[in-house]
């Protein structure tokens, strides 16, 4: 894959836009679970895997990351935790897109924070578990965001997690149960409530465009954020791959199955391809959709008291339309350029 060093002195004009180039800001997935052929929840993870995910997550336009680790023992996620934290500290290109981790479970111990450096910046968990509330004002005091996932809440629990301090949904419309209330449910409750801005998976097959369609009104613009969940399967090809202890099947398509159930369990789709499905299926600018993969996931990651270290780097991507649609020629996080 062609990344390109930067001498540190260079000029930020030096890339010439090619005819009928866009350029925008990079774009930012704050849920990544792997990417190109790479597991970021197993504790053997090297930098050199690292390094392959990012380069590849770079060509896609992703400039800024928060590598994503599931629910499992802490003694699995301190492993984990601790391999992605020295894999970063081994790679240049990590340190400027890494911003930190997102730990998707159930919940964070000073153990986990001291394994990941102190760089757990999202934890998504479910309100109603005892004892949440009191842990959401916690950890938002020591400068972590808190999301809202994999839950059964009811509105109340839902409003006081957010009077606590939660201000995103992970995955809405996801990580619920099938069989809900038509009104009275967690996805209408978080849909409802303003504070809370919220991801959303754009690969069609987690959400249906029409429902998807309903879920952005109901948000507006300045509470959308586009994720991947992206897998070891995404930028790879068909075949078996795993997250954490599950093996996992990915299919032509942009979407990874259970190879015994063949339900979905996560996503193969890239962040250039969400941008893409959005401007089809609803008629926007490139400059609106890159908002949602953009703009809005930075401003809550700038947002904590821990600021993000990564505003100053220059962060750009280069968009050019054909047939298919918008398509990455170049991405460039500070001195890293990658061009097609």
């Amino acid at each position: 894959m062609p990344i390109i060093e930067l001498p540190s002195e260079h000029d930020s004009t030096f890339l010439k836009k090619g005819e009928g180039w866009v350029n925008t800001k990079g774009l930012a997935d704050l849920q990544v679970n792997g990417f190109a052929g790479v597991d970021f929840n197993s504790p053997g993870l090297s930098p050199e895997s690292l390094q392959l995910a990012l380069e590849a997550m770079l060509a896609t336009g992703v400039t800024t990351c928060l590598p994503t680790v599931i629910t499992e023992s802490e003694t699995h996620l301190q492993k984990c935790l601790s391999a992605l934290e020295g894999a970063r500290n081994s790679s240049p290109l990590a340190k400027t897109m890494v911003a930190g981790y997102h730990l998707e479970g159930p919940f964070l111990s000073k153990l986990l924070q001291q394994a990941a450096g102190g760089n757990i910046r999202l934890v998504t968990l479910a309100p109603e578990v005892e004892g949440a509330l009191a842990f959401i004002e916690q950890i938002v005091e020591a400068g972590v965001i808190v999301a809202l996932g994999h839950t059964a809440a009811s509105s109340e629990e839902i409003r006081n997690a957010v009077d606590a301090g939660a201000r995103l949904s992970t995955h809405l419309g996801n990580g619920t149960s099938s069989e809900i209330h038509k009104n009275n449910n967690p996805i209408m409750a978080q849909l409802g409530e303003d504070r809370l801005s919220a991801g959303f998976i754009a690969d069609g097959y987690h959400l249906a465009p029409e429902v998807l369609k309903v879920y952005l009104r109901a948000k507006c613009a300045e509470r959308v954020i586009l994720v991947t969940d992206a897998t070891a399967g995404a930028a790879a090809p068909p075949g078996r791959y795993r997250l954490g202890k599950m093996e996992l099947q990915r299919e032509i398509e942009t979407v990874i199955l259970d190879p015994n159930t063949h339900r979905p369990v996560g996503s193969a789709v890239t962040m250039d391809q969400c941008v893409r499905n959005v401007i089809k299926w609803y008629d926007m600018p490139l400059e609106e959709a890159v908002i949602w993969a953009s703009e809005n996931p930075l401003q809550l990651l700038n947002s904590t008291k821990t600021q993000s270290q990564f505003s100053a780097q220059e962060q750009t991507v280069w968009w050019k339309e054909d047939e298919e649609g918008w398509q990455i020629k170049a991405a460039q996080n500070g001195k890293f350029l990658f061009i097609v």
